[in-house]
């Protein structure tokens, strides 16, 4: 392509050449930019007839370099460039390319279609980040969404993440391989170990499929673990003893409609604020803003009772709501009348 172009461009300023040394003898107003631009309007055919060969020289030179030798140098150029964008594309399907994506959520692995689609629509509708998916399971994506980019690859390859630009990612979701692979959970910790290494700062949840392979994630950095399977046994025995927990849950842990959960960080915090006694204030306070606090979590402990819990920097606030809010907001809230 490079040389194809070479030759075109040869060619263009081959008959601005000849068009500006015979034509100028007649037209002394030319200049050899109005020769380039005959040229260019007469390969690519366009001929808006501004100017046009007088002489004998500039026609014969016009025959030459452009209906001779220009136009099929022009059409060749095109038609590879149209090949190499091709290839780009299709590349791009198969996940043979690099994203240049920033601030973004990569999701490792694919076990079903249905099952990451889902978790790529709830994504789009809790945040407006970008979406990579690494996997190598599949060949392309088999549906389509405007902000997912897919990666083929081993997620155990270091070239996969960077091509994913984990490097630049804000989270990291890591699903189980296969629901029927008892090796799941091991490549499951290898992946997030991987992703650790290649970016220290990003959030990485993983799926366990057994609660006896948590083990696994004890030596790796993984910000959460999250049990599926037992966390569903969990909801059926609930749900069948407390008829309504399980479809309590459905909704409220469903980001597309109606309230969801959303979590924010207590980033300051000033004791001389009434609010910061006891978290008992700060539900009262919240509530009466629509904000529902379900559990506060610090560091490796999740608390459902606030009598007696004093609110602490760092401290994690999960609330039910219709949207998310920055801490500055909420303490706003708290600080308010």
């Amino acid at each position: 392509m490079l040389i194809v172009g070479i030759v075109l461009v040869i060619i263009i300023l081959s008959n601005a050449a000849c068009f500006y040394v015979f034509d100028r003898r007649v037209n002394p107003d030319i200049t050899f930019l109005d020769a380039v631009w005959y040229s260019v309007i007469s390969i690519t055919t366009i001929g808006y007839g501004d100017l046009s060969a007088q002489t004998t020289g500039a026609r014969i030179g016009t025959v030459v370099f452009v209906v001779i030798l220009g136009l099929s140098t022009f059409t060749a150029f095109f038609g590879i460039l149209l090949d190499v964008m091709s290839d780009v594309i299709l590349m791009g399907e198969r996940g043979m390319g690099k994203t240049m994506c920033k601030d973004h959520t990569v999701i490792v692995h694919f076990p079903s279609a249905k099952r990451v689609e889902a978790l790529v629509d709830q994504l789009c509708q809790t945040s407006k980040l970008d979406i990579v998916i690494v996997a190598d399971q599949i060949e392309r994506l088999p549906f389509r969404n405007d902000r997912v980019t897919f990666i083929s690859g081993s997620p155990l390859s270091k070239e996969t993440m960077r091509r994913a630009g984990v490097e630049k990612a804000k989270d990291a979701i890591v699903l189980a391989t296969s629901y029927e692979d008892p090796n799941s959970d091991a490549v499951v910790a290898s992946a997030v170990s991987v992703l650790d290494s290649v970016n220290s700062d990003v959030h990485i949840v993983a799926e366990c499929l057994s609660i006896d392979h948590r083990y696994l994630f004890e030596s790796v950095r993984c910000d959460a673990v999250i049990t599926g399977l037992q966390i569903i046994s969990n909801l059926l025995v609930q749900e069948a003893k407390d008829p309504g927990v399980g479809s309590s849950l459905d909704v409220i842990t469903n980001a597309i409609e109606g309230k969801t959960l959303f979590s924010v960080q207590i980033d300051e915090i000033n004791p001389a604020e009434l609010w910061t006694n006891d978290y008992n204030t700060v539900v009262k306070r919240l509530l009466d803003h629509g904000i529902n606090v379900i559990t506060v979590v610090r560091e490796n402990d999740v608390h459902t009772w606030f009598k007696d819990l004093k609110p602490m920097c760092g401290d994690r606030i999960v609330y039910l709501s219709d949207q998310r809010y920055q801490w500055n907001t909420l303490r706003g809230y708290l600080c308010g009348p």
